[in-house]
């Protein structure tokens, strides 16, 4: 019998001794549990066991991080998913650090997330060299830090990770590069790699940017999807990916928060054969080519860039304007003048009426006429799974199409 039990919050103080009785009665069958601080009186004295998933967020004392480390020990033989969202500091190595000094092992654990702040203690010596506590792990996210002194988080699951989210600092790379974690041939099943940087990341390992973006992309280079969160700056990426061979794979790129203009774009898809989707901000038009008017860009794409990228298909316009929407729809027209199959943009919501008001006005200069056809292929998304292809812009009465992508 499978059971969740899920803890929320309370507008107002209730008895404790129901619900511990209550839980008590429950965990007797309980295979997953949620757990949020509110109701930390609730579980103390629960011996919960036989657990599969434990997901703790939000709990704030030094008590409670104690019992978080008791209680994933109770479970380590049968936990699938264990999930820590750190708001106090707690020394996480209890997590594999048996009271007598021995070292636990959890065989089953897929998913092992930590996430929160920069507060966890973090070892500065190894606690187990050559001890591998998680050796079956399909996802692994360090969110804040790595709390170990060494790479005891990667040991022993080269072979089955698929899903890697890391912030970097000083301190992981330095690890990452003593003990050789990441090579061209391991990790073969990693589908799924992400990145931050620490704010802290100071004194800098590398010796410039380029080398930093080098490091970033040697791990798991075959990954077909791959995530560069806010702190890493396009101009980083853009010199880089042309040059650095092994990354033909990715076909679904996330740029967080990271400003794109036309001709990064083109170049991104120029270096990625593969890539078919594109998470960023709204685009900038850039700077225009010497010599080419802005009226003169559709022609010039379509002479320059024609049939580039012919597995690129949607962009996922996320928060943030560059140089205003106006400018976002000629980058996206002309994208769909030099990508033969991008047929699909998504918009914010919050945008979706003035950003279509800017297509109705762009898609009416003659410089896109001649185009009209092949701009007719692309749709424009909106909340709710609205869309509204350019077709339907150019007329009065646009309709919407609820369709589900």
């Amino acid at each position: 019998m499978r059971i969740m039990l899920e803890f929320g919050s309370f507008s107002e103080p209730l008895p404790i001794q129901p619900f511990s009785d209550l839980v008590a009665e429950l965990s007797q069958h309980a295979t997953d549990i949620e757990y949020c601080f509110e109701c930390q009186p609730f579980i103390i004295d629960q011996q919960l066991s036989g657990l599969c998933s434990l997901a703790y967020t939000f709990f704030d004392s030094t008590d409670d991080g104690e019992q978080i480390m008791q209680l994933a020990q109770l479970n380590a033989l049968t936990l699938r998913l264990l999930d820590i969202d750190i708001m106090t500091v707690i020394d996480i190595t209890n997590l594999i650090q048996r009271t007598d000094g021995s070292y636990l092992q959890y065989p089953c654990l897929w998913t092992f997330r930590l996430g929160g702040p920069l507060r966890f203690h973090a070892s500065r010596q190894p606690v187990f060299p050559g001890a591998v506590p998680f050796p079956g792990l399909r996802q692994l996210k360090l969110g804040s830090v790595n709390p170990f002194g060494d790479d005891t988080a990667f040991r022993g699951n080269a072979a089955t990770l698929e899903s890697l989210s890391l912030c970097l600092s000083s301190s992981l790379v330095r690890i990452l590069r003593e003990h050789k974690v990441f090579t061209p041939v391991s990790h073969p099943r990693l589908q799924l790699v992400s990145f931050g940087l620490d704010s802290k990341f100071e004194p800098s390992p590398f010796g410039s940017d380029v080398e930093l973006m080098q490091f970033v992309l040697s791990i798991g280079p075959n990954a077909p999807l791959r995530t560069i969160l806010d702190s890493f700056c396009a101009r980083r990426i853009l010199p880089v990916i042309p040059v650095f061979g092994g990354f033909g794979s990715i076909q679904v790129l996330t740029l967080d928060f990271v400003l794109l203009d036309l001709w990064d774009a083109i170049a991104l898809i120029k270096a990625l054969p593969l890539l078919s989707d594109l998470h960023a901000r709204f685009p900038a038009l850039g700077s225009l080519p010497r010599g080419v008017a802005k009226h003169e860009l559709p022609a010039f794409v379509v002479a320059n860039y024609a049939q580039i990228g012919k597995r690129f298909r949607c962009w996922s316009c996320r928060m943030g304007i560059g140089e205003g929407l106006e400018n976002a729809v000629w980058c996206m027209l002309l994208l769909a003048l030099a990508c033969p199959n991008f047929d699909y943009a998504a918009t914010n919501s919050i945008y979706r009426v003035v950003f279509m008001a800017h297509m109705k006005s762009v898609i009416a200069r003659d410089e896109f006429t001649p185009y009209a056809t092949r701009l007719g292929r692309l749709l424009f998304g909106g909340p709710k799974n609205e869309i509204l292809s350019v077709k339907d812009v150019a007329t009065e009465e646009a309709v919407l199409m609820r369709i589900s992508r």
